[in-house]
C-alpha cells in the first residue's frame, strides 16, 4: 500500500509549530519550495534595472561525438560521384600539371580509403578509361610483355569482374607503339572492348578501314550503346581508277570541281560496310573522311546507312568524291544538330537551297560548309533564314558567291537570320580589297540583320569593313604572333611555318600504311593529294597583325580635336584625341574575334580541320624533332621536395613518380 507524503515545502501546513529565521530560511532554501530553476546555465545574478529586460542565457546543449565515418556514410552515393567528377576534373583541365596517370593514382587511393567510397571511386575510375602514353618498362619486365601491358591488365579485370565492365562508357588507348604489327594490337583493343558491354566510344584510336575484315571494327558494330564513331577509309585493294568517259558528261563538263573518280567497291564490300552500322541505333556522332582513292559506293549507300541511325544528331563528312555523296544524298539527311560538310565537289548551291527549305533541316544548330564552294548569295540567304535554329555559321572557300544577272539587291538586310550568335566568314579569293559578298553582309550586319549576333570571325577583311561593325579594342594582337617567323626560321617551331605573305595552304592528311609493322600506326601528312586539290586558308595570326594595325592607323585620326589657348587668345597647344575603330555605344554587342577555337590551329583559320582531329593530341613527347613537356607525377609529391637535398624515401618515388607521359587532350569535330 502506498501512503501518502506529508508535504513539507509549504508554510501553511506548519502553522502550528513555531516558525523562526532559521527554519524559514531553511524552508526557501529547500528545492521544493526555491523559485529558481535548477538548471547551471541560469545566470543567479542579481538584474540591474538600468539594464531593462534581459534575456536569459541559453540552454547549454551536449552533442553527441560523431563516430568515426560516420558523417561520410551519411551523404548519398551521388554527392560522393560529383565530387569525385570535380577531383577528376581538376586532374585534367586545360593548363594542369597532371595527367590522367596521376588521376587514376589519386581515384585508386580513395577508392581504397573507405568502404563507402568505393563504388563511386569505381564508377569515375571505369567510365572514361585513359591509358595515355608509353607502357612502363618494369610494368613489361614483371609480366614478360613486349606491348599493350596496361591493356592486358585491364582486360583481366574487366573480364574477371562484370560489374566494372558494364560501368565502361568510353576508352582511350595508348598509341599503337612503334616495331609492333598494327593488326595484333588492333586485336588487343578490340578483345578490351568485347569486355565493355555499355561501350559507347573509342578515343584517341584513330586507325583506317581498307572494307576488309578487322577485329577492332568489328567489336565496335557489336556495341549497341555507341554513341560515337570516326571513318578513315582508305582505298581498297580491289579498286581502280574510273575512267573519264564513265562519268556523267554533266560533272565533267564546265565543273571546276570535278576530279577523277575512284572505283566502285565490290557489292560484298559494300553490304559488310553496311552491315557494320546495322546495331547502331544509339549513334549520335557520325564521321567520314575519305583518304585519296577512297569511296562509298554505290550512290545509296550512305542514305543507307543513316537510315539505320534514329539517333544520329551530328555528322562530319570529309572529302566524299561526288560518286558518294551529292545533291540527292544531302536531300536524304535526317533531322541533325551539327552539320559539316567539307570538300564535298557533288553538293552544289542549287543543293544547298533545296537543303535549306527543307522542314527537316530546321533542327541544324551548327552549320560549317568548307570549301564546298557556294557560287549563289542567294543561296546563303535562303540557308540562313529558313534554318530557324542555327546558332553558328561558317563559311571557308575561296569562291566569290555573286548574284545573278536578273536579280538585284533592293532591301536590307539581304541575309538575316534571327537566331544566329556566332559566324565565321571567310572568302579567300582577294585579299586586296573586300568582296561584294563582303559588302553585303556587312551592309545586313548595320541594318539589325542579325540581332543576336554576338561573335563575328572574319580572318579576311582587308578594308577593316567588319572591324569597323563591332566594338572597339584596344588591342588584338598576342603577344607571339610577331615572334613567330623568327621562331619558325631558327627550327623551334612545332610545325613549319609560311612566310608572312604567303597563304597557307592545308593538306588533306593521309595516315600511313596500316600493313607495315614499322610504322606503328603512326600519321603523316604529305604535301600533296591527287584528288582533292590544296584549297587556300586564311591564317589567323596573320589576320591578327593586320587587324591590330588598322587599329594603330585609326589611333593617328583622332576623333576630337583639343585647342588649348591662354589668356591672350595664343593658342598654346593643339592636339586630338579619342581615335578608335569600331562602333562605340553600350547597345553594341558584337566581338570581333580572331581567336581559333578551342584545339584549333591559326593556320586552318581557326576552325577545327581532320588534321587536328587525326593528331596525336599531345600523347607523344617526342614530334617534329621537339621535345614535349610531359608529366611524371611530381607535381604534388613530397618526395619531389626531398629531391633537392638528395633524401627522396625510395618509397615515396615508387607510390607517386611514374613513367613520362604527354598531356592528352580529346579534340571534338
Amino acid at each position: 500500500m502506498y501512503q501518502r507524503r506529508p508535504s513539507t515545502g509549504s508554510v501553511a501546513s506548519t502553522a502550528s509549530s513555531v516558525v523562526t529565521k532559521d527554519s524559514f530560511d531553511a524552508i526557501l532554501a529547500s528545492p521544493a519550495s526555491s523559485p529558481r530553476t535548477s538548471f547551471d546555465s541560469w545566470n543567479s545574478a542579481p538584474r540591474r534595472p538600468e539594464y531593462g529586460f534581459q534575456r536569459p542565457a541559453p540552454i547549454k546543449q551536449y552533442r553527441r561525438r560523431r563516430e568515426q565515418g560516420e558523417i561520410l556514410a551519411a551523404l548519398p552515393d551521388e554527392v560522393l560521384k560529383l565530387i569525385l567528377d570535380n577531383l577528376k576534373e581538376s586532374h585534367l583541365r586545360p593548363g594542369s600539371f597532371s595527367c590522367a596517370t596521376c588521376m587514376m593514382r589519386d581515384l585508386c587511393s580513395v577508392a581504397m580509403s573507405a568502404r563507402k567510397l568505393l563504388k563511386p571511386a569505381q564508377t569515375v575510375l571505369y567510365e572514361d578509361i585513359q591509358l595515355v602514353g608509353v607502357d612502363s618498362i618494369t610494368q613489361k619486365k614483371r609480366l614478360k610483355l613486349n606491348y599493350g601491358s596496361r591493356l592486358v591488365l585491364l582486360r583481366r579485370t574487366l573480364r574477371a569482374n562484370p560489374e566494372l565492365g558494364a560501368m565502361v562508357r568510353s576508352l582511350k588507348a595508348p598509341a599503337a607503339p612503334q616495331g609492333v604489327p598494327l593488326d595484333l594490337y588492333q586485336n588487343l583493343v578490340a578483345s578490351v572492348i568485347m569486355a565493355c558491354p555499355n561501350f559507347e566510344r573509342l578515343l584517341g584510336f584513330h586507325q583506317n578501314h581498307d572494307f576488309s575484315f578487322n577485329r577492332l571494327f568489328y567489336a565496335l558494330s557489336t556495341r549497341t550503346q555507341l554513341k560515337e564513331m570516326h571513318w578513315t577509309l582508305e582505298a581498297s585493294q580491289f579498286q581502280r581508277k574510273r575512267r573519264v568517259s564513265n562519268a556523267a558528261p554533266m560533272l565533267s563538263a564546265g565543273n571546276p570541281n570535278y576530279q577523277e573518280a575512284p572505283g566502285d567497291l565490290q557489292p560484298e564490300q559494300s553490304d559488310d560496310f553496311l552491315e557494320l552500322h546495322s546495331n547502331w541505333t544509339e549513334l549520335e556522332t557520325l564521321s567520314i573522311h575519305c583518304l585519296p582513292g577512297a569511296t562509298l559506293t554505290p550512290i545509296t549507300l550512305l542514305p543507307d546507312i543513316l537510315s539505320n541511325m534514329p539517333s544520329l544528331r551530328n555528322l562530319y563528312l570529309s572529302h566524299l568524291p561526288f560518286t558518294a555523296f551529292n545533291d540527292a544524298n544531302l536531300l536524304s539527311l535526317p533531322p541533325l544538330q551539327t552539320l559539316t560538310l567539307s570538300h564535298l565537289p557533288g553538293v552544289s548551291s542549287d543543293g544547298l537551297s533545296s537543303f535549306a527549305r527543307r522542314p527537316s533541316s530546321r533542327s541544324i544548330r551548327r552549320l560549317v560548309l568548307h570549301h564546298v564552294d557556294v557560287d549563289s548569295l542567294p543561296t546563303l540567304a535562303q540557308i540562313l533564314s529558313n534554318l530557324t535554329s542555327l546558332e553558328t555559321f561558317s563559311l571557308v572557300q575561296t569562291l566569290t558567291p555573286i548574284l545573278p544577272e536578273s536579280e538585284k539587291v533592293w532591301l536590307f538586310p539581304y541575309l538575316a537570320s534571327a537566331t544566329l550568335k556566332k559566324l565565321h566568314w571567310d572568302i579567300t579569293s582577294n585579299l586586296t580589297k573586300a568582296t561584294f559578298a563582303d559588302e553585303i553582309l556587312a551592309r545586313s550586319i548595320v541594318c539589325n540583320g542579325f540581332p543576336s549576333l554576338r561573335t563575328l570571325r572574319t580572318p579576311n577583311d582587308p578594308d577593316g569593313i567588319f572591324q569597323s561593325l563591332c566594338k572597339p579594342l584596344n588591342k588584338i594582337e598576342l603577344s607571339s604572333d610577331r615572334y613567330r617567323g623568327l621562331i619558325a626560321k631558327c627550327g623551334n617551331g612545332s610545325r613549319p611555318r609560311s612566310p608572312p605573305d604567303t597563304p597557307i595552304t592545308p593538306t588533306t592528311p593521309k595516315t600511313a600504311g596500316s600493313k607495315s609493322p614499322a610504322s606503328g600506326g603512326g600519321l603523316n601528312f604529305p604535301m600533296e593529294d591527287a584528288l582533292f586539290p590544296s584549297k587556300v586558308c586564311s591564317n589567323l595570326a596573320q589576320s591578327r597583325l593586320a587587324a591590330q594595325a588598322r587599329l594603330e592607323a585609326a589611333w593617328q585620326k583622332p576623333r576630337f580635336k583639343v585647342h588649348v589657348v591662354d589668356e591672350d587668345g595664343t593658342v598654346v597647344e593643339d592636339y586630338g584625341i579619342g581615335g578608335f575603330l569600331g562602333r562605340p555605344g553600350t547597345d553594341i554587342k558584337l566581338d570581333y574575334c580572331l581567336a581559333a577555337d578551342p584545339d584549333a590551329a591559326d593556320e586552318n583559320g581557326g576552325l577545327i580541320d581532320i588534321a587536328d582531329f587525326l593528331s596525336d593530341g599531345g600523347e607523344n613527347l617526342h614530334r617534329d624533332n621537339n621535345t614535349r613537356e610531359g608529366c611524371n607525377g611530381r607535381w604534388n609529391s613530397a618526395a619531389a621536395m626531398a629531391t633537392s637535398s638528395g633524401t627522396a624515401d625510395r618509397r615515396d618515388k615508387e607510390r607517386w613518380w611514374h613513367t613520362e607521359r604527354g598531356r592528352w587532350r580529346p579534340v571534338e569535330l
